[in-house]
């Protein structure tokens, strides 16, 4: 590729897309057609449920595989080469027609669910104990199985159903079979119906000579793949959007994440340029329009305000090693990043894969395009991640090809479905511990003994320890339990039969049918508990400045009138300071947990693992949690992961990766560090270097912002003047002109490393 070359200029297919899909991620797609789509599907639904009183989710899901397949819109945009869109979002737009079926299906959950269970569920939900992205399991975070249809396409797990089922004699066995061919088929029936589109607008539409090609190109393609495996770079790139798209649509999914561009489709690439079928300006346009599809899917522009703003769950990955543990870093690699900056676009998220022996070249541009304030990295430690994986069970070649799925999870499509969105505040904990309401407590099912009274610390830590893992334990069991039901009413059969395993064992991915089954549990907010119990034990117990009771009663007054005791707290430990004290009470609290928890089975019959990450929470939570011991008022944010506490960290960089490499991570399966530096200090040079030092402490995962906050006050008088300041704000990135008020204030306070 011609690094001189004339920059591709996006604007037609931009305006293509955006004239489709809504303007905010909440909103539902601008099309009349899906809305009918959507309504004609409730009369089918309504119509064969009042005649069919004995229906089943899966005797439904045919029923919805027949109509989806022939009433589904689809749409081709004249500017792209790409087949693959129904207006969904990979399943995560509002009006999606998967989505109904559920409506007629959770009647079958409240038949197993007693009532009294459903209503501790949802106190602990509604007072800030636990987020669940789903009833009683996460329905939502769902790995597109790209790796198999590359390798194989979508007609070889259709013709290997359907074998097994010529061997199974078992009825529910047999009725999964079935299905999950017949969702196959309609999968099919889709990509045919592209072909047809294409060939279509080819007869009856005057086209520019590019466009003439690009429906050449989607009619040629689409009669066989990916029903049939991919052939060429193109091919590949479609699937990874199709396999995303079509399966979404197709099974109710809400799925996330288009894979390993650069590892994925390397072969693919060069076997092109050999063959003479390809040049690189042709690969960097593909690329180009391959990207601008997922910055496409919302208008950037748009308020960040509310909850779920900007939340497109479309990451792709890069580098990190292939199977064999080569490294990764290709031509691919370097077209992916120098077209997410040249294109100026925010989505989508670029997960990184890197090591402490990286090459340099790649993070060096990574650094260098944080340093421009093209924040959208999170960038994944394979130190970490690797042997994590391996832990719990995934053979090595197998977790070396791991991808970057949602915010800030790395898992390995194909051969696991994860539950991966399931938060527990350990600071709600402490909060009711020292906030007594039995109202509150009663109606979640929860009891936390007050600390006032407590004789030493010790026995304050373990009697407060103790009443939270018996809160998980049950909480645990609460999904274990009724998690297994899921099966009943929101099963995925055609997306099941493509992970490996799911056809040998004859289930859904909802029961269990994959070798690869973890559930992840988020420990939300323990620097603000660490800290608030490194400030206990110092002011109450080693220099007895004051009792339990008397610090306590400051805290529950908003520390009116103690801002004296206040400002000792605020020279206490705190986590991230590198003390024995902060980095003790950090790995009890993980390593008690892992230990506590680590013989229990999920629904699946998988493990529980531990994982440090937030998403908005850290704001929405915080703005509603009283004061703790840590030194917070009222209302103030909560710590972001693996992080300190904004509104206490005062160390250098060094310092804090010191406390945090302390932990024992073969006990956190996952976490994040979101961690901004000031650019007027810090150079491309020194954020190198912290990246490495990050991967040689074994932890893992990243999120890198780099600005000056003279920038940021600026860009509030004059926002005309920064439109390209993209800022990593949790599990995604923005552009700071676009948030609110309310959370450009939040960047503004956070602490940033200075060189």
């Amino acid at each position: 590729m011609d690094n001189h070359a004339k920059k591709k200029d996006m604007t037609p297919l931009r305006n293509e897309i955006r004239a489709l899909l809504p303007v905010k991620n909440t909103d539902p797609a601008r099309t009349v057609e899906l809305n009918e789509c959507v309504s004609n599907l409730k009369t089918l639904l309504d119509d064969y449920t009042a005649a069919h009183q004995n229906y089943d989710a899966l005797e439904l899901r045919r029923l919805y595989y027949s109509y989806i397949a022939d009433a589904a819109p689809l749409y081709i945009y004249r500017n792209s080469p790409f087949y693959y869109e129904a207006a969904i979002n990979g399943g995560w737009f509002v009006n999606r027609p998967a989505a109904i079926l559920k409506q007629y299906t959770a009647k079958f959950m409240q038949v197993h669910i007693p009532q009294e269970e459903r209503d501790t569920y949802q106190a602990r939900r509604s007072q800030r104990y636990i987020l669940c992205c789903g009833f009683f399991t996460d329905e939502i975070h769902h790995i597109p199985p790209l790796q198999n249809i590359l390798a194989h396409g979508f007609k070889y797990y259709h013709d290997k159903a359907l074998a097994e089922l010529e061997k199974c004699q078992d009825p529910v066995e047999r009725d999964f079979l079935r299905t999950a061919a017949e969702g196959l088929e309609a999968v099919h029936r889709l990509q045919l119906r592209f072909a047809s589109m294409a060939e279509a607008i080819l007869a009856e539409e005057h086209l520019e000579p590019r466009q003439t090609k690009f429906m050449q190109m989607i009619a040629n393609s689409a009669r066989r793949c990916p029903w049939e495996p991919p052939q060429t770079f193109y091919e590949a790139l479609n699937t990874l959007w199709f396999t995303r798209e079509i399966l979404a649509l197709v099974d109710s999914l809400a799925a996330f994440a288009l894979g390993r561009v650069d590892a994925f489709l390397i072969d693919f690439y060069e076997a092109d340029l050999k063959a003479g079928r390809l040049t690189p300006d042709e690969a960097y346009d593909l690329l180009c329009r391959f990207l601008t599809v997922a910055d496409c899917h919302y208008d950037g522009m748009s308020p960040v305000e509310l909850y779920s703003d900007h939340e497109l769950e479309i990451p792709i990955t890069l580098g990190g090693c292939d199977e064999k543990g080569n490294p990764v870093f290709n031509d691919i690699t370097r077209m992916v990043l120098k077209a997410h900056q040249e294109l100026d676009i925010v989505f989508p998220k670029l997960h990184c894969r890197f090591d402490e022996n990286s090459p340099h070249e790649y993070l060096a541009t990574i650094a260098k395009m944080t340093c421009d304030t093209h924040c959208v990295f999170a960038l994944f430690n394979d130190s970490h991640n690797i042997p994590a994986l391996v832990d719990t069970g995934v053979p090595l070649e197998w977790a070396r090809t791991y991808i970057g799925t949602g915010c800030w999870d790395g898992y390995v499509d194909s051969v696991t479905d994860v539950d991966t969105a399931n938060y527990v505040s350990v600071a709600r904990a402490l909060e009711a511990a020292i906030y007594q309401d039995a109202d509150l407590e009663k109606a979640a099912n929860l009891h936390f003994h007050p600390l006032d009274d407590c004789p030493d610390f010790e026995t304050l830590r373990d009697q407060f320890y103790e009443d939270f893992i018996t809160f998980l334990r049950d909480q645990l069991r609460q999904y274990t339990e009724y998690g297994k039901y899921t099966p009943l009413y929101h099963p995925h059969p055609a997306y099941s039969v493509c992970i490996n395993s799911c056809i040998e064992n004859r289930r859904d991915v909802t029961a269990g049918g994959c070798d690869q089954k973890p559930r992840i549990i988020t420990l939300a907010f323990t620097a603000n508990v660490v800290d608030s119990l490194c400030a206990i034990k110092t002011i109450c117990f080693d220099r007895k400045v004051i009792s339990v009771r008397g610090l306590l009663d400051a805290v529950r007054r908003n520390w009116e009138g103690a801002e004296e005791l206040r400002a000792q707290v605020l020279a206490c430990p705190h986590w991230g300071d590198n003390t024995p004290l902060s980095n003790e009470l950090m790995s009890f609290l993980f390593d008690s947990v892992h230990r506590d928890i680590k013989e229990l089975k999920n629904d699946r019959g998988g493990p529980y693992l531990i994982a440090a990450w937030i998403y908005r929470e850290f704001r929405f939570w915080g703005e509603k949690m009283r004061a703790l011991p840590d030194g917070r008022h009222d209302g103030d944010y909560l710590s972001q992961g693996l992080v300190p506490s904004e509104f206490r960290n005062k160390e250098e960089i060094t310092t804090c990766l010191n406390a945090i490499g302390s932990l024992d991570h073969r006990n956190i399966f996952a976490s994040n560090c979101n961690m901004s530096f000031d650019s007027s200090t810090v150079t491309p040079e020194i954020l190198e270097a912290v990246f490495r030092v990050f991967a040689a402490k074994g932890i893992h995962l990243l999120q890198p912002n780099c600005f000056s906050r003279e920038e940021l006050l600026d860009a509030q008088v004059h926002p005309e003047r920064h439109q390209n300041l993209v800022i990593k704000i949790c599990g995604f990135s923005a552009r700071f002109v676009a948030l609110s008020p309310e959370w450009q204030a939040e960047v503004l306070q956070r602490h940033q490393y200075k060189a």
